[in-house]
């Protein structure tokens, strides 16, 4: 009881002997939180007016926060007049003891450095981060965070980036895009593969270089399948994807070239009974 009856006195002393000190020392907080509120606006500004990738926006301004953060506590120390050696060891201490708590948050921090760094992605790209699949929103200190094609949102730590496999699919501004596109047996493969490149040709998505690849791929159980190969640009990737196959169906059953369905043959004896065997055709 003693102890805490000197302790308070002592802390009484100082906020008497010191109030002048005190009191500027919450102003220039005060001054100095407002201010850094201004500063890391007027910094996420300037980043969205220049190249840097916006997604990494958010990461370094929060960096520069925490920076000015703790700088602003240090002043706040030095006018309080205490030993500022006595508080960087006290706060060394402290955030020595944090970070052993915190070393998976220290580590996604470490992690989001090194995604800034490296650059695997940028805001508004679509990416396959391990088995999640979506676009790219941000990139903060701790997360990065996507939102899948479903519209559902997915915050994945950096730590967990870092480590996974990275398919990004928008990352170059052309792709290949394959199809297969199977025939019956008996169909001419001279007229199926000039019908598919002039397709091709004639579409106006498809990109003239590199040129298309078609040929015939395999001979399966129930049909011919063809392999078409050719470029587009990665914006009009999926809607070349829904629009190409639409389009060969058409000109197949326009050339009268026959699309393979399966088909089940039912053998009977002769009381009208099924047979025991029966024969698929077209599996």
């Amino acid at each position: 009881m003693e102890d805490l009856n000197k302790l308070l006195n002592q802390l009484g002393d100082f906020f008497v002997g010191n109030w002048f000190k005190i009191v500027a020392a919450l102003i220039v907080l005060i001054i100095g939180g407002i201010l850094i509120t201004l500063l890391t606006k007027l910094v996420m500004k300037i980043i969205y007016g220049t190249k840097i990738d916006n997604a990494a926006g958010g990461f370094v301004v929060a960096l520069v926060r925490v920076v000015l953060w703790i700088a602003l506590v240090f002043g706040c120390v030095s006018i309080l007049g205490l030993d500022s050696n006595s508080f960087l060891v006290a706060f060394s201490s402290v955030a020595l003891a944090i970070g052993l708590a915190l070393k998976d948050s220290l580590s996604n921090i470490a992690n989001g450095m090194v995604i800034l760094a490296e650059k695997p992605f940028r805001k508004g790209d679509h990416v396959a981060i391990g088995s999640v699949e979506g676009i790219i929103k941000r990139i903060t200190i701790l997360t990065t965070e996507l939102t899948t094609f479903d519209n559902k949102k997915v915050v994945l730590p950096n730590n967990t980036v870092a480590s996974e496999n990275i398919t990004n699919f928008t990352a170059n501004p052309t792709r290949r895009i394959d199809f297969t596109f199977g025939v019956a047996y008996g169909s001419d493969i001279d007229q199926v593969q000039k019908i598919l490149e002039d397709l091709i040709e004639n579409y106006p998505l498809a990109l003239k270089m590199p040129k298309c690849s078609v040929f015939l791929e395999s001979q399966s159980a129930s049909s011919l399948d063809f392999k078409v190969r050719f470029w587009v640009n990665t914006v009009d990737y999926w809607t070349v994807y829904g629009q190409m196959q639409a389009m060969v169906y058409k000109a197949f059953v326009a050339n009268n070239i026959e699309i393979p369905f399966n088909q089940l043959d039912i053998h009977l004896d002769s009381k009208g009974n099924v047979d025991a065997s029966l024969a698929k055709k077209g599996e």
